[in-house]
């Protein structure tokens, strides 16, 4: 069946328009009601807000052009980073408010996942077991369980102390994609890394990744957070890398 039978053609867009309209609905209401628990400085709200909406239509676009379990990955990724770039929601009660703070981080921690995950499975990798897969979102999981609780239960030490333990794990998880990903260009041949673009996709990962780590350390000039928005060379890396690789594996292509 082509990808573009008519049947199939309107579930995807339904399930795009749905999705990225989702994200935007999000980051809409995070610049309108903006949480205290995001402190973003005057003036960036809306770069930041471009950076995600970047990251959010280069994994779509990636999806609707190649369609197959690596841009799949890719676009979990794309998505919930354009929901964390938003930053979370405010509410004029405390306790909405860190419940609703607790599904920013599930997609946080979502995100950072599945940027992993596309690492271990991309180029060559095998698709992950249901246990690893369960492991890589084992974070989100829990943020999401503890949302309803954040916002019905009073305030305690041990749930604000979850907070800095789902991103630290969310931050590994980022730090260890990034590890993979310069691991297999290393390991692999020069010919899998034309045909994969592994070469442009380490490129970027690690070009953007110093330049907001530095910016953010206050080593380069400007204001640190602006530094953030280097990060937009890694969804277009892999935007390119996963649109124009010419792996001979056609198996990939096919829906499941």
């Amino acid at each position: 069946m082509s990808y573009y039978d008519g049947g199939a053609l309107r579930r995807r867009w339904v399930w795009m328009v749905a999705s990225a309209g989702g994200v935007l609905v999000w980051r809409a209401a995070a610049y309108r009601w903006p949480s205290s628990f995001v402190e973003i400085p005057d003036g960036l709200h809306l770069p930041l807000a471009l950076l995600g909406i970047l990251f959010a239509a280069s994994s779509v676009w990636t999806w609707w052009v190649r369609p197959n379990r690596w841009t799949r990955v890719f676009l979990l990724y794309g998505l919930c980073l354009g929901v964390h770039w938003g930053g979370a929601i405010g509410a004029p009660d405390a306790s909405l408010e860190m419940g609703l703070f607790w599904i920013y981080l599930a997609f946080t921690a979502i995100g950072d996942a599945a940027l992993l995950h596309l690492a271990l499975i991309y180029p060559r990798g095998k698709s992950l077991a249901l246990q690893g897969r369960a492991l890589l979102y084992a974070p989100a999981a829990v943020a999401l369980l503890l949302a309803p609780i954040a916002a019905f239960a009073p305030r305690t030490a041990a749930l604000e102390s979850s907070v800095g333990l789902v991103l630290l794990v969310a931050n590994l998880f980022s730090i260890s994609a990034g590890i993979v990903f310069l691991v297999r260009w290393f390991t692999a041949d020069e010919a899998t890394r034309r045909a994969a673009g592994l070469s442009l996709i380490v490129t970027g990962m690690v070009s953007g990744s110093v330049l907001a780590l530095l910016g953010a350390g206050g080593l380069l000039p400007g204001v640190p957070e602006a530094w953030n928005l280097a990060l937009g060379v890694v969804p277009i890396a892999l935007a390119v890398a996963l649109v124009s690789q010419s792996l001979e594996r056609p198996h990939v292509d096919r829906l499941p």
